[in-house]
């Protein structure tokens, strides 16, 4: 199982969203791999306070071979980035935007791969989703957020139609939000008249004591597991999950 966080728009909470998710995975028991395709490096730093190692780098990929997973917590591994990563992006060829596929196709070690992506639809992103069985989008409320929604939708149906990838929208998630803002509340109906079932019931709530978990490299599940956003964080995987348990069946 394999899961890309993307969205066109920065700031909008993925790299937050997949160290908590690839978290909540391994916590649960499953071998997890964490892949950084952002050249920003965000996720690696959640993981690793001194940065990664060239074996354990990302940019392997775009360069022919395949890069060691580095155990940075139990039943979670690491693949990361820093912003020697960026060098790669002009590399659009064939090879380029299968490299992550190829090399996941040849890993038997991991029941649940989470990508994350940098906000552009650029080798990188292309290459996550065409890699991956899910698409996992994180929303904000702003209005450029939402505009985006759909070109991001069609980008990945596009991917679908032209190259073939089998990647499918598991959701959308509204993040970063502040639940008294009757914008939210609206934004949260408007979607769900867009998307429908795509649309996670599940918020995730604004929240300093997130901010202070990525900052730590803790889970706000583990650093604060009775607040608010842990709570939200444990709702929306299983949420997720569930979501995952009937598609297996479908």
């Amino acid at each position: 199982m394999r899961i890309v966080l993307t969205n066109q728009k920065g700031g909008v909470g993925k790299t937050t969203l997949a160290f908590h998710l690839a978290s909540l995975f391994a916590s649960d028991g499953r071998s997890v791999l964490a892949i950084d395709l952002d050249p920003q490096g965000n996720l690696t730093s959640c993981f690793l306070r001194s940065g990664v190692q060239p074996a354990n780098h990302a940019a392997v990929l775009f360069q022919g071979g395949f890069p060691e997973p580095l155990r940075v917590a139990d039943h979670l591994d690491l693949v990361g980035a820093d912003s020697g990563l960026g060098r790669y992006e002009d590399h659009s060829t064939s090879d380029g935007l299968y490299a992550v596929r190829t090399w996941l196709e040849r890993d038997n070690a991991h029941d649940c791969v989470i990508l994350d992506t940098p906000p552009a639809m650029g080798l990188f992103t292309r290459s996550a989703l065409l890699a991956a069985d899910f698409a996992l989008i994180p929303a904000d409320v702003s209005w450029f957020a939402l505009q985006g929604l759909a070109d991001l939708v069609a980008s990945i149906d596009k991917l679908r139609t032209t190259y073939g990838a089998r990647v499918s929208v598991l959701g959308i998630v509204l993040n970063n939000i502040q639940e008294r803002q009757s914008f939210a509340q609206e934004t949260w109906a408007e979607l769900d008249d867009l998307y429908g079932r795509l649309l996670f019931k599940t918020t995730i709530p604004e929240s300093v004591r997130v901010r202070e978990s990525v900052s730590q490299g803790i889970p706000v599940t583990r650093l604060d597991s009775r607040g608010k956003a842990a709570a939200a964080y444990r709702r929306l995987y299983k949420e997720m999950t569930e979501r995952l348990e009937e598609t297996a069946t479908t």
